[in-house]
This record gives C-alpha cells, structure tokens and sequence, in this order.
C-alpha cells in the first residue's frame, strides 16, 4: 500500500472475502470515494449487504460512497487497529449475502475479475482477484 500521500498515484489496497475464500488487489485514489457495487461485484456479493471490516458504510443509488473516501476509511480502520488493506495478511475483510443465483448481479467472481481490470485500463480503477 503507498503511503506517499498524494492522489497522484493509487494505492494497492488488499480486499479478503472469506465466504467465497478469495483475495483481491484493489488500486484507489486516496480522494476517491468508495464505490462498494465494484467491491460487491468482484466477489459475487448483493451490493446493499455489503461490509467492510465490519462495518456499513453509508452509499447513494450508484453504490459509492458520498462522504467516505479511501484516506479517511484507512485511517478509521488503523485508528481503531483493524486491517488496512497493505497486504494479503493485513487485506480487509469484505463480507455479504452472495447474489442470487439467476439475477443480474449474479456472477463467477473469477469473470468479475477479467471485467474489472478491463476497467482499470479504461478508468484508471483497478481489481484483481486471486484464489486462496
């Protein structure tokens, strides 16, 4: 994870679902606020469940965040001394119902990560997904 501070360059934040036993590289801006559907999505989990290290956090109609950004949400969590998101030993822990079989949000993580680094070329957001 960088700890430069500046917004220039994203940090690598590590994300561990343990009902789907997966790990996954999450590349963000310090500023940018948190867009919890992406999160939800790489690991085949319903959005609205989604926590992380436990906690809710607050999300509008498109699923990001309007007031958490990645800066404030690590320092709460190092605050408190709870996971970070540095490395695979310290990944936060992503938790939720997995999507329902049948519906449009329902997935194999492992193609929502061939989606989302798509996306990270294109939006400068990235996500990788590896097995445990």
């Amino acid at each position: 994870m960088s700890s430069s501070g500046s917004s220039n360059k994203p940090r690598t934040v590590k994300l561990r679902c343990p009902s789907v036993s997966s790990i996954a590289s999450f590349f963000a801006w310090d500023e940018q606020r948190l867009d919890l559907g992406s999160i939800a999505r790489t690991f085949g989990l319903d959005p609205s469940t989604l926590k992380l290290n436990g906690y809710f956090i607050s999300r509008g109609a498109d699923l990001i965040s309007s007031s958490v950004t990645w800066r404030s949400l690590l320092s709460f969590f190092s605050a408190k001394g709870l996971s970070t998101g540095k490395d695979d030993k310290e990944a936060l822990i992503v938790d939720g119902k997995l999507s329902k079989v049948g519906t449009k949000r329902a997935h194999d993580p492992q193609s929502a990560s061939s989606r989302s680094n798509y996306r990270a070329e294109v939006e400068g957001i990235g996500v990788s997904n590896s097995r445990q």
